[in-house]
């Protein structure tokens, strides 16, 4: 609803070809040379940037836009509103009909042959679905809180029986200022995964904070769902953050420095240490 969808693939950066990307990996700089530390000259660089163990198509130029032969060679659905099938049982379901209409498209869609988990190995192919602002003010109405739930438990439903995964971005920061406090929670528990960008832009206590000068914000990881296994998958760290480059957006592991100090040469950032002394012939501890 806020965007034209066609206007959106148009928009889609071109991929970058795995054997490229590991070229540029491998023609990194060689360290200079330690002169207290010689031993560490033997050691790799360490790379903060989050990848993938196996190739998987993440790497994208942002300066170039996918050909159109490119996208004319995908089978590509745009829904930019209104009524795409009639008859739909999701209509009456709805106070807004917009949610019906989408959902319909979307059940349309994913009921082919191609998408069914019980057809052919040859004719299986999986679903990608991407929702841009869901539940952004032009998906307001009277009761807008029990239809916008409503769509996420039929779109679970159709993702879950089929084979289809979907992106939903939701401006959750709105939700604050509806009747229903507990929206942005409800919502969240719904999604398998959800994480949140956080970005610097606007706020200037962290804007000003020399620990984040190098990136442009932060990326919370607030829910990951086990599948068919007991325990979720644990990341190594929580502590990302992002940055735009020129031709691509990194996301990379936060790194403080040991000691921030500001302009009058105090320390922001006291590190506690360990120290011990005498007192009155008593020993004492500082932490």
């Amino acid at each position: 609803m806020d965007e034209d969808a066609t206007q959106l693939i148009n928009k889609l950066p071109t991929p970058l070809e795995e054997s490229k990307t590991a070229e540029n990996n491998t023609t990194m700089s060689e360290p200079e040379t330690m002169r207290i530390a010689f031993r560490y000259n033997q050691l790799t660089p360490v790379d903060s940037e989050q990848k993938p163990a196996t190739a998987l198509g993440h790497y994208f130029d942002l300066t170039k836009t996918m050909s159109s032969d490119m996208l004319l060679a995908h089978d590509v659905t745009c829904w930019n509103g209104g009524e795409l099938e009639t008859n739909a049982p999701e209509f009456g379901s709805f106070n807004n009909p917009q949610y019906g209409f989408l959902l319909s498209c979307i059940r349309s869609k994913a009921g082919e042959q191609q998408f069914n988990a019980a057809s052919d190995e040859s004719s299986k192919n999986v679903l990608r679905i991407c929702l841009n602002s869901m539940g952004s003010p032009l998906w307001y109405g009277k009761h807008f809180s029990e239809d916008f739930l409503r769509f996420m438990v039929l779109l679970k439903a159709i993702v879950r029986n089929t084979l289809s995964v979907c992106l939903i971005t939701v401006p959750l920061h709105l939700f604050n200022h509806l009747d229903d406090v507990y929206l942005s929670q409800k919502v969240r528990n719904m999604f398998d995964f959800s994480f949140d960008l956080e970005a610097f832009a606007g706020q200037m206590e962290e804007q000003a904070n020399p620990a984040f000068k190098e990136y442009h914000g932060l990326l919370n990881i607030t829910k990951i769902t086990p599948f068919n296994s007991l325990a979720s998958y644990h990341p190594k760290t929580r502590d990302l953050a992002f940055k735009l480059k020129r031709s691509k957006f990194v996301i990379e592991k936060l790194h403080l420095p040991p000691d921030i100090a500001d302009e009058d040469g105090a320390s922001k950032s006291q590190v506690p240490t360990m120290s011990c002394a005498s007192v009155g012939g008593k020993s004492k501890l500082d932490f």
